[in-house]
């Protein structure tokens, strides 16, 4: 828990007197203009913690962060449990590790009785996606089991975390306003349009453009494949309307990934050419699909496992530069230190873990993906493993899965 502000004397008086009130802005389907639904905002009491950043900022500060976005669901799921809008959806905001927590049982009583009669979509915040991935994909899982959609928010407002886009497997993508009012013909706003675009289209995703408050903001959101927006152009933040025509437009559901609890092998080889490999090949192999990752100017995230085997000086220092340069690297292994040095993060092994016995090298930026796997053979050097390279992008994201799915919280 954080230190005490003097500024934030009587934080502690409006979760305990759950002095939050939701407000509501209407989610557009662009080509109507009539709403698909309304996003949950929070507001506290008048005074220093009105608004939604002063609140937030000491809910940090005090360590009490996911007590207060369960405090906002709450507010705004009872609110939209009385209002009179059964077609339109609820958007409601959740930080990653409040999603990862398990929520007071009387909210989620209230969040199962509010899918019988609305549909919910969670907003899971872009930048904060990889600090606890394991944890994040299963509560994904989870809310997708309660016919729940999945938002990912802010996408553009960190380029850096695009990589994480594919993983999480979202049914609505929300660009940021900072890309949507941008008038710059950049590469790092092309590259997120891009990828988005490229995600959007090859998952059936939804992209919603957010900050639309001009008819420029609007020319700008259609141009980058958006067809559903959100601004002051639509209306501002305010209590629910009595009335409401909606749109038509459906709201996207994209197909689930499969979360296998298998290996990368398990995944890759039944569709992949499969040969008897040396040490000396499978680690020429790998070093291909590395040199990938140090070659990149992309987001992108590498997971490696090398099982039974030693993480030496040399891998350490090459991960760590990739790290370094805004690369998520993940390093499996029985001998793996959770925090193996610098930037990477690793994840020890069980004695009993399959992956002792493999191999593997997996490599997914937000438009491509490829890797190496292997099995361990036998004795004899000539055929230590049997071995594959995958360039199925899909396929890799699925091995990835059962990697980052084993990241201890």
């Amino acid at each position: 828990m954080g230190a005490p502000f003097d500024a934030d004397a009587g934080f502690d008086a409006v979760l305990t007197g759950r002095l939050v009130e939701p407000v509501f802005q209407p989610v557009i389907a662009l080509h109507d203009r009539r709403p698909v639904g309304f996003e949950a905002l929070a507001r506290g009491p008048q005074g220093r913690f009105h608004d939604a950043p002063a609140l937030f900022a000491a809910a940090a500060r005090a360590g009490r962060s996911a007590e207060l976005d369960w405090l906002c669901a709450d507010a705004a799921a009872r609110h939209y449990r009385k209002a009179a809008l059964p077609e339109l959806a609820l958007f409601v905001n959740l930080n990653p590790d409040t999603l990862a927590t398990e929520p007071p049982v009387g909210l989620r009583d209230l969040y199962i009785e509010l899918t019988r009669h609305h549909p919910v979509v969670l907003e899971i915040t872009e930048q904060a996606v990889m600090r606890e991935p394991g944890r994040l994909l299963k509560a994904v899982v989870d809310a997708r089991s309660r016919s729940a959609r999945i938002a990912l928010d802010d996408v553009g407002a960190d380029p850096a975390s695009l990589a994480a886009m594919p993983l999480i497997n979202p049914d609505i993508i929300k660009l940021d306003r900072s890309i949507v009012q941008s008038r710059s013909r950049s590469w790092a706003v092309s590259q997120v349009v891009n990828a988005v675009l490229d995600e959007a289209q090859r998952r059936g995703a939804q992209i919603l453009a957010e900050g639309i408050e001009r008819r420029e903001d609007l020319d700008a959101a259609r141009a980058m494949g958006a067809t559903l927006g959100q601004g002051w152009l639509f209306g501002r933040p305010g209590p629910l309307p009595e009335r409401v025509e909606p749109s038509a437009e459906p709201l996207a559901r994209v197909q689930p990934r499969e979360v296998a609890c298998a290996t990368p092998f398990e995944v890759l080889a039944p569709d992949a050419q499969v040969h008897p490999t040396t040490d000396e090949m499978y680690a020429t192999m790998a070093g291909n699909i590395e040199n990938q990752a140090a070659q990149t100017a992309n987001p992108a995230i590498l997971a490696v496992n090398i099982g039974d085997g030693e993480l030496d000086d040399a891998a350490r220092i090459g991960y760590n530069q990739l790290a370094g340069r805004g690369i998520n690297v993940f390093v499996l292994g029985r001998h793996v230190t959770a925090l193996p040095g610098g930037r990477v993060r690793g994840i020890p092994l069980a004695d009993t873990d399959p992956l002792l016995r493999e191999r593997s090298v997996l490599f997914v930026g937000s438009r491509y993906g490829s890797g190496t796997f292997a099995r361990r053979h036998g004795s004899n050097p000539r055929d230590a493993y049997r071995a594959g390279v995958c360039y199925d992008a899909e396929k890799v994201i699925e091995a990835m899965l059962t990697l980052v799915n084993r990241l201890p919280s």
